[in-house]
């Protein structure tokens, strides 16, 4: 990319991963994907390319979690990447796994790491969420 090392590249694409993460937050799902590039890619899962694919992922996860809120820990950006350590917390008010809701509050660690174009947009995503937490908490392991 062009400008990996242009003055300002790294602090803007944080700030935008953190724009991103607040739209989210606030269920402003069309806001949130202005921050994805048309041809944005999940590369941690197969899943449909583009914003569509994003913007069904992140319907999905406010129809399973509706109060689900995300607090960003640390982000650590370099040139065109942005590195994120999260706390997402929800209710289990949905069916999850199989496990009708138990209303309990659910919290799990999650990392993503994200490239950006040089205009400052998503192109590439990597997700690790702690599943094993959530199945913990949701009482499918003990």
């Amino acid at each position: 990319m062009k400008d990996a090392n242009k003055p300002g590249t790294s602090a803007r694409n944080k700030a935008n991963y953190l724009k991103a993460k607040e739209a989210f937050n606030n269920k402003e799902v069309d806001k949130c994907i202005l921050y994805y590039a048309p041809n944005h890619e999940v590369k941690s899962r197969q899943s449909e390319k583009g914003r569509e694919g994003i913007r069904k992922f992140l319907e999905g996860m406010h129809q399973t979690w509706p109060d689900i809120q995300i607090t960003v820990e640390q982000a650590v950006a370099e040139d065109n990447w942005v590195m994120g350590r999260s706390i997402a917390t929800a209710t289990h008010s949905q069916t999850v796994l199989g496990v009708p809701p138990t209303h309990k509050k659910i919290t799990a660690s999650f990392w993503d790491l994200h490239l950006f174009d040089e205009n400052g947009l998503i192109t590439e995503t990597w997700n690790l969420m702690d599943n094993l937490a959530i199945m913990q908490q949701i009482g499918l392991l003990k």
